[in-house]
């Protein structure tokens, strides 16, 4: 079980808040293209969300609808945007003045791809049936390190089975796609045996936003950052915000937490790192 999980939704509105770009409100009396939002701190002069970059249903029928905030109607709390869709009374939105959600997200996994090596999981894996006569097996994805094999019994146990020799029954191949290969002569596949991969692997990317993430979220967080504050720099003399600023000191903190990651790099390695 992973010490950390915190979904792409939970990173993304933490990253959002920390941007000082994060409203979110209630969607009511939905029509084409707008909505009532009466939350109090949506109580903002007419026009106040006309330059935002987006609009985003994250809860509720119309989740995952994105649009441009066109008008905002003090008096009525009504949102106009586009392209039109209708939501659903009762869906939550959130609103950005300076990233889209898009954004937001690639931030969170390029955070998560920097520390592939380092912020390792233990994994394991047994989608893998053997063949009879199959001397090579792909490896599934994520898998940097393999600490022991495992083939399973007639019956699909592993009970008392012991692990396959890395020395002289099976190796890595590292092609394109890395392979596991056993070794002729050493040790011959059974048909309908199941292979027990036990290892490390680098945390995936998050594709949804309810998928969670292992990696230690105030990392996550601050490398996100300082990724979105670097893709607004454009030189010292137009950067009212200090974006160059900001971005070092996010990086400054995101390094700090990935000096407490603690990888296990005790198996055979799968990858060149």
């Amino acid at each position: 079980m992973a010490i950390y999980s915190n979904s792409r939704l939970e990173l993304r509105h933490l990253l959002a808040h920390l941007m000082h770009d994060q409203t979110i409100g209630v969607v009511a009396s939905p029509g084409s293209g707008t909505f009532v939002c009466a939350t109090t701190h949506w109580d903002k002069p007419d026009d106040h969300f006309n330059d935002y970059v987006e609009v985003f249903d994250y809860s509720g029928t119309g989740i995952g609808t994105s649009g441009n905030p066109t008008d905002w109607v003090q008096s009525t709390h009504t949102l106009t945007f586009s392209p039109v869709a209708t939501l659903t009374a009762g869906d939550l939105v959130e609103i950005h003045q300076r990233f889209t959600v898009e954004e937001y997200n690639n931030a969170i996994n390029h955070a998560i791809d920097l520390v592939a090596n380092e912020a390792l999981m233990d994994r394991v894996d047994e989608s893998i049936s053997l063949v009879t006569n199959t001397y090579q097996y792909n490896i599934p994805t994520q898998f940097l390190y393999i600490d022991e094999l495992h083939v399973s019994d007639s019956s699909g146990n592993y009970i008392d089975r012991l692990p396959l020799n890395n020395k002289t029954e099976w190796r890595p191949v590292k092609k394109t796609t890395a392979v596991i290969e056993f070794i002729k002569g050493n040790y011959a596949p059974v048909t309908g045996r199941t292979l027990r991969i036990t290892g490390s692997a680098s945390p995936g990317r998050l594709e949804t936003d309810a998928e969670s993430c292992p990696v230690d979220p105030e990392y996550v967080i601050q490398a996100a950052k300082a990724y979105l504050h670097q893709s607004r720099i454009r030189s010292n003399a137009k950067d009212p915000e200090d974006h160059q600023g900001q971005m070092q000191l996010a990086r400054v903190l995101a390094e700090a937490r990935v000096s407490y990651m603690s990888a296990n790099r005790t198996g055979v390695a799968i990858v060149e790192i």
